[in-house]
């Protein structure tokens, strides 16, 4: 599970998935989009959370271990930041548009 390949990978392939969905939102009128983006923040964040979890059992038990890894183990906090960050950000505009509708429907 810390493979660099893997460990980074997922997230940057996650990161190409969400511009891609993101253009998408910004051509279309589907409603749908900015859910599917915020599925996309929150898998990024709980793959990365799951990776940081796989990092501290291995501090805990295999130290020798670590010594392998090709990269820095802190790099591993950025996809859960960087995830954390968009999936507060499709949450914030979800709960605006969910606001906006009810205030269309109060209006009419």
């Amino acid at each position: 599970m810390l493979n660099a390949y893997f460990a980074f990978g997922v997230p940057v392939f996650l990161v190409f998935l969400y511009i891609i969905f993101a253009i998408i939102r910004k051509k279309s009128k589907i409603h749908y989009i900015g859910f599917v983006l915020l599925l996309i923040a929150s898998f990024m964040m709980a793959f990365s959370f799951q990776v940081l979890q796989g990092l501290w059992t291995l501090e805990d038990n295999h130290s020798a271990q670590l010594d392998q890894l090709n990269y820095a183990p802190e790099l591993l906090w950025l996809p859960l930041v960087f995830g954390a960050i968009l999936a507060i950000i499709n949450l914030w505009r979800g709960i605006k548009r969910i606001l906006s509708f009810r205030e269309e429907s109060i209006n009419k």
